[in-house]
């Protein structure tokens, strides 16, 4: 009886025994043997160039090393390197080395310096897709906003108001001394009236320079450089190359002309009139675009001068007194000269409108687009005088074709007068707020809409925060609440960002700031994350992955979109 027990317990020791020699065999193991993820899919092991690299020469290839052998999916986006535009400089051919370890995304020669994106979509072992994306940068730091210098103090209201306000002189003086003179001669002005017109245009060209003068003055102020700086500065280069083509230009229309063959002087006058109204639209912001774009503004500036000094000639000169039958006969041609003035001119600024806002938020949410909106109004009251004007015009001529006296009726011109005036002035308040215009910040470059989302993830309420939610430059704030109180503060957060569709598969997020919030009795403890800024190339609907990071064993996760504009 006593030796069964005794048998069955020592047949116990012997399986108990064996169950701990094979723990510790397994623990031996576990112990020299390469550790592995948790995860069977595959994860990388290093980049070339690293994530947030800033490099001094231009990368032939961004090489990013795995754990484990992976495939190429074979579609279009798998493997990408994007600069901050959203614009592909990768080479479209991405390579697997013999192992298929590691996969090389060849980058375009000559790219210019900036951040750039490399973004890869890769199949791993277990037949998972693994998408990843880093960011570096050539010739400056990974990301815009991190290139960025600190901060200068900003100029005050009163000399930001005067910039504007010299500019739009400027204009309005370019208008009198060059536009004016030109006008005068394609509408016919009599030898009495041209010397008038003569005489008006060296007031115009003198306060051209003097603006000019004005401007710099103002410049070095707005600058608050040293003034050896300032004087070989792009800026007031432009200024000396004004001020010499306004001198040619006063030469060419002063009495010393009359020595001159009349074309000659006139080509002068041209030719030093357009290098003045070029040197405006350098110092302004047709300047800091392509060439096109330079071309536009010029365009822009060349049919206001035009339009505006034909109707300072017909509102002060030609329309003193009852028009006679030739000068009726020559408004239609005025009513050719201003409209393709005013077509250029409205041409040329739907194309400024859509570089300098870009977005249509942009318009009622920046200073720039406030001020634009009212130059809009402004535009649209003088078309409509222009208009008025121009019916008036054909009523007139056929009315003047039908009797004996080809002449306006009595009264009749002043009333074309008065139009003409009024229409002058309110183009002349528009001058005004495009050199107002011309001296602030773009609505493209000022607008910072916000996207904001609410999550619970876990215990936790989750407020996701992005500003400005547009594409480039990005930064994430991430305020982490336990309303329960059952759950720990969070202690840190993992952030990965994507596009659905998109080149851009899972963009790390790095989050160096965090600040707990103060303690009180009773209440939830609010933490907040704050990251670095991280680069978004494209507009439409992004996805943050966000993971809450309570503990070693605890963790949260949930996808938070937003849209990018």
């Amino acid at each position: 009886m006593t030796s069964r027990p005794r048998a069955r317990w020592r047949r116990y020791a012997q399986v108990a025994a064996l169950g701990a020699a094979l723990g510790l065999l397994i623990a031996g193991a576990g112990a020299v043997l390469p550790q592995q993820p948790a995860s069977a899919h595959a994860y990388v092991v290093s980049t070339a160039p690293a994530n947030g690299a800033e490099l001094s020469t231009a990368p032939g290839s961004v090489r990013v090393t795995f754990d484990e052998a992976v495939t190429l999916p074979g579609t279009a986006d798998e493997a990408t390197v994007l600069d901050e535009s959203g614009t592909r400089v990768d080479t479209g051919a991405p390579q697997l080395s013999a192992d298929r370890t590691v996969l090389t995304i060849g980058v375009k020669a000559g790219i210019p310096k900036g951040a750039y994106i490399a973004s890869w979509s890769v199949i791993s072992a277990d037949t998972h897709p693994v998408g990843g994306s880093l960011e570096f940068g050539y010739g400056v730091p990974a990301t815009a906003a991190a290139a960025a210098q600190p901060a200068a103090a900003e100029p005050s209201a009163l000399l930001s108001l005067l910039v504007g306000v010299a500019k739009g002189l400027l204009y309005l003086a370019l208008v009198v001394g060059l536009g004016v003179p030109v006008a005068a001669v394609l509408l016919g002005a009599a030898a009495d009236e041209r010397r008038l017109v003569l005489r008006t245009a060296l007031l115009g060209i003198a306060a051209a320079a003097v603006a000019s003068a004005l401007q710099l003055v103002l410049q070095h102020l707005w600058e608050a450089g040293a003034i050896a700086t300032f004087a070989g500065s792009s800026y007031a280069i432009a200024v000396y190359v004004r001020l010499a083509a306004l001198a040619i230009a006063g030469l060419a229309a002063g009495p010393a002309a009359a020595d001159r063959p009349r074309r000659a002087a006139r080509a002068v006058f041209t030719g030093a009139s357009l290098v003045a109204v070029g040197t405006v639209v350098v110092n302004g912001h047709g300047g800091s675009h392509a060439w096109w774009y330079f071309a536009s503004t010029a365009l822009h500036a060349i049919s206001a001068v035009a339009w505006l000094g034909g109707l300072t000639v017909l509102g002060w000169l030609l329309l003193r007194g009852r028009l006679s039958a030739d000068r009726l006969g020559r408004m239609p041609h005025w009513s050719l000269y201003a409209g393709v003035s005013v077509a250029t001119l409205a041409l040329s600024g739907v194309v400024q409108g859509l570089v300098e806002v870009r977005y249509p938020g942009a318009l009622v949410t920046t200073q720039y687009g406030w001020i634009l909106l009212i130059k809009l109004a402004l535009v649209a009251a003088v078309l409509a005088v222009a208009i008025g004007g121009h019916r008036w015009v054909r009523r007139e001529s056929r009315a003047a074709a039908a009797s004996r006296d080809a002449r306006p009726a009595p009264g009749r011109t002043a009333r074309l007068r008065n139009r003409v005036r009024w229409e002058a002035a309110v183009a002349a308040s528009v001058v005004i707020v495009s050199g107002v215009l011309s001296s602030i910040t773009p609505a493209s470059a000022d607008y910072a809409p916000t996207a904001t989302r609410h999550e619970t993830i876990g215990p936790y309420a989750v407020t996701l925060e992005v500003a400005p939610a547009r594409t480039g430059p990005e930064t994430l704030k991430i305020t982490v609440l336990e309303p329960s109180f059952n759950a720990a503060l969070p202690e840190s957060l993992d952030v990965t960002l994507g596009q659905s569709g998109g080149p851009v598969k899972a963009l790390k997020v790095q989050f160096p700031y965090r600040i707990a919030g103060v303690l009180h009795p009773g209440k939830p403890t609010p933490v907040a994350f704050t990251s670095a800024a991280v680069t978004v190339p494209r507009t439409g609907e992004w996805t943050a992955s966000v993971t809450v990071v309570a503990g070693p064993l605890e963790q949260y996760t949930a996808d938070l979109s937003y849209q990018v504009h």
